[in-house]
């Protein structure tokens, strides 16, 4: 049980904590996912003109 208190799993908001981590590393996955695939739309434009 004192695992448990030092890790803080007692807190009352650990839920939203993690609620909300787990938001912001799909948000972060889902950025990047879309960032390179505007990227390789430029690269292919840019191709294109060369």
């Amino acid at each position: 049980m004192e695992i448990l208190l030092h890790s803080g799993l007692e807190h009352p908001s650990t839920l939203w904590i993690a609620v909300s981590a787990i938001i912001a590393f799909v948000l972060g996955i889902g950025v990047s996912t879309y960032g390179r695939a505007l990227m390789s739309r430029f690269d292919e434009a840019a191709e294109e003109t060369n």
